[in-house]
């Protein structure tokens, strides 16, 4: 019994968080820095590196707020360039 419920741990994250960081990557905001930054978004010193960062936790956090899992409003990060 305890190893069945190991093994259920083990599992892939379905939580509503990771079902969110999955599908942040199809927003159109990621797309778009994807499409622009002819891969420098892999890099962290770059400005596409941070504009990707930004745009995927924005896109956690629009999917989480259209799940009721996140109150709207909040304190605005500092965005570093």
């Amino acid at each position: 019994m305890m190893a069945l419920a190991l093994a259920a741990c083990s599992g892939p994250d379905s939580s509503a968080e990771a079902q969110c960081r999955r599908q942040a990557s199809q927003d159109p905001a990621v797309q778009t820095v994807y499409s622009r930054s002819d891969g420098y978004y892999t890099y962290s010193p770059t400005t596409q590196y941070s504009d990707l960062q930004e745009s995927q936790r924005q896109a956690v956090l629009r999917c989480m707020r259209a799940r009721g899992l996140v109150p709207p409003g909040g304190v605005q990060p500092v965005v570093p360039r």
